[in-house]
């Protein structure tokens, strides 16, 4: 089970990783043992993408926030593992909507084996991570990954609605990554409170934390697409501009920009009628206008409430690394 298990570059992540390594490699067998070995291809699909699995942050999340109230049985690594499932197949599920072919460096599942068995493996892992759920006999866990999975289906129409339009406001823009990315992170926090026993107290303090680390989280991944380090992240520069994608840096953009820079983004992220240097000069108008500065400005007040929410959680040293963690998640984007 060795090699599946991929870590952050961060040091509060490589301690986390070390604390709870005899935990994480129970969830990477318990993944492996559920991908569907009667289907070879539905085998071959979800190794591809679990293989390709960067972080493993959510499942960590759920491990740690149990650790915090000293709950190290059988039933968070269980739960660990639904929530990866979750994520996995929203993976899948994106990289079809998006018409992707490139994730974390590697051929996405839809390119090699088409969008109709990429979905239908989606579906496969939605279902085993509601098996797994259901195993460990916590309906509030259930009730709240469940709730995460269809927020996260809305978040995904939502994206859908805004995409193409710079015009979009920023609190609609919040309020499609609070559901597509924020909320699988405060369910997967929240999980592992509720399975290891805490009180509401502390679950409401770990889904705070997780869902605001989430969204510092996609607002540092929106800022990274114009990052030259972008390409560490295994996708394209620029993709997100290529597209039209409606993220943070292109709302504010919009904002402060005047008449002929809002022609030249209808032009390129609207009509997406793109010449070779449009990026370039993109680029020169974000700077013009310290967009990157103000949306690691937003990424930080966000970061500053996570931080918070802890509060109401024992003081232990896994509340220590999940402070850390969530200082060094915005460092991604240097």
């Amino acid at each position: 089970m060795n090699g599946i298990n991929k870590k952050i570059s961060s040091d509060a992540i490589s301690k986390l990783n070390k604390e709870l390594q005899k935990s994480l490699n129970a969830v990477d067998e318990e993944i492996i043992n559920r991908l569907d070995k009667s289907i070879p291809l539905i085998n071959d699909i979800g190794k591809h993408l679990i293989n390709a699995s960067g972080k493993r942050l959510r499942p960590l999340l759920t491990l740690t926030m149990a650790a915090q109230l000293n709950d190290f049985s059988k039933n968070p690594i269980i739960l660990a593992a639904a929530v990866e499932f979750i994520h996995t197949a929203t993976l899948l599920h994106d990289d079809v909507v998006d018409q992707s072919n490139l994730r974390r460096g590697k051929k996405t599942a839809n390119l090699i084996w088409g969008n109709e068995f990429s979905v239908l493996a989606g579906d496969f892992l939605f279902a085993q991570s509601f098996e797994l759920m259901v195993e460990t006999g916590s309906i509030e866990a259930l009730s709240s990954l469940a709730n995460a999975s269809c927020k996260i289906t809305q978040g995904e129409f939502q994206q859908m609605q805004i995409a193409n339009k710079p015009d979009t406001s920023q609190e609609e823009y919040f309020d499609v990554i609070g559901k597509k990315t924020a909320e699988l992170f405060g369910a997967a926090c929240k999980s592992g409170i509720i399975i290891a026993n805490g009180n509401l107290k502390q679950q409401k303090a770990a889904y705070n934390y997780g869902y605001n680390l989430g969204v510092a989280f996609q607002i540092v991944d929106d800022l990274m697409d114009f990052n030259n380090s972008s390409n560490k992240m295994g996708k394209n520069l620029g993709d997100d501009f290529k597209f039209g994608k409606t993220t943070l840096p292109v709302i504010l953009v919009w904002e402060k920009s005047n008449s002929l820079e809002r022609k030249f983004w209808i032009r390129t992220l609207k009509e997406l009628k793109q010449e070779p240097t449009d990026f370039k000069k993109a680029l020169n108008i974000f700077q013009k206008y310290k967009i990157f500065d103000d949306c690691k400005i937003q990424a930080q007040k966000f970061i500053s409430k996570a931080q918070e929410s802890l509060e109401d959680l024992p003081k232990t040293k896994f509340k220590e690394h999940l402070i850390n963690l969530a200082n060094e998640s915005i460092k991604r984007s240097k």
